[in-house]
């Protein structure tokens, strides 16, 4: 997360055709936005600017657009990372 986001109101902002693999990653409580859930696009494993902010997981879920689906999370994951949408 930084300086250089660009904070959406909805995802139907985006041309998610312009990604090569679009994906939405959902984080709690993040360094840069304690106390807030983030949904970042990132393409393929590249982070793009994008980013919804709301209070609630619920509240980000209910943005997430048709045609996503959930992936499970992996070990591997950073902690603040709560789910993957492809």
């Amino acid at each position: 997360m930084g300086n250089s986001d660009q904070l959406i109101n909805s995802f139907e902002e985006i041309n998610f055709n312009r990604y090569k693999m679009p994906i939405i990653c959902i984080f709690s409580n993040p360094k840069d936005y304690r106390g807030m859930f983030i949904a970042r696009i990132f393409d393929v494993n590249k982070p793009t600017e994008y980013i919804i902010m709301r209070v609630s997981l619920e509240a980000i879920r209910k943005e997430i657009p048709n045609g996503f689906s959930l992936i499970p999370r992996s070990a591997d994951d950073d902690s603040s990372l709560i789910e993957t949408w492809v």
